[in-house]
């Protein structure tokens, strides 16, 4: 075998002195870059059962190369679920989407309402309900009061109230025709923002504000039907839209906190 020439050999140290200085930057490229700490948006949602929304996670650095590491999960998959980026509300409760990568976390706390009360063109979760059962001196009920009630995190309430009689029970209370003596109201926090509807001594349906000044607006429609079950369940239907355009209802069903005085 020939021996190698001086200038091939010359030529050998030259390129691995060129491509060692190549492979150590590559190495160096390609060293782990951990998450260190990672987001969710929103960090809260409210939802109704069935509604869904998309849950974006987001990291720092930007150029982590451990993204495959990150878990995104449900803490009460009855309540809500996540899958590819979607939350889907499934019954009513509380719950939260954690998303985590090593030792950083990060929650979105849901809550999901299955029963809504629809005053002026918006939706509020009803979180519970109160009410008075009166007996008027009688051995049985005789009149209810029921209030459903909205809270907001903020501390701000909505109210659905009503008064009727017992007898009304299972019935279409129409409040263009002959309601008794019931009202319906419907209002935030203390008399503000809304209305209360009742039957004026002259037979014509009054409608007053929440404050109980007087208003133009006219009853187009007003129908409130309860149902009185055992162990003071009740399912509350209420549908009210007045002529400037306002209009409430819902349709509840569950437990009433009554009292009986």
């Amino acid at each position: 075998m020939s021996a190698e020439k001086p200038y091939l050999c010359g030529m050998k140290r030259i390129i691995l002195l060129i491509l060692v200085p190549a492979l150590l930057a590559t190495t160096a490229c390609q060293r782990e870059i951990p998450i260190s700490d990672i987001f969710v948006d929103p960090t809260s949602k409210t939802l109704f059962v069935g509604e869904s929304f998309e849950l974006h996670i987001q990291y720092i650095p930007e150029d982590a190369t451990n993204t495959d590491e990150i878990e995104v999960y449900s803490t009460n998959d009855n309540i809500a679920t996540y899958s590819n980026g979607t939350v889907t509300a499934k019954n009513a409760g509380t719950a939260a989407i954690t998303a985590s990568c090593g030792n950083s976390l990060d929650q979105c706390r849901i809550k999901v309402y299955q029963y809504s009360l629809k005053k002026g063109g918006k939706s509020y979760g009803i979180d519970y309900a109160d009410g008075y059962a009166s007996t008027m001196g009688e051995s049985s009920i005789q009149a209810v009061e029921i209030f459903l009630i909205h809270n907001d995190p903020n501390g701000i309430t909505q109210n659905l109230e009503f008064w009727m009689r017992a007898s009304q029970f299972g019935k279409d209370v129409d409040f263009t025709k002959d309601p008794g003596d019931a009202f319906v109201s419907v209002f935030m926090n203390n008399n503000e923002d809304g209305y209360t509807v009742y039957m004026g001594d002259d037979g014509e349906p009054r409608i007053k504000t929440a404050d109980w000044s007087d208003t133009d607006a006219t009853l187009k429609h007003g129908i409130l039907h309860v149902d009185q079950g055992t162990s003071n369940q009740y399912k509350i239907h209420v549908d009210f839209e007045l002529s400037n355009g306002y209009s409430f209802g819902t349709d509840w069903e569950g437990y009433v906190n009554m009292k009986v005085d």
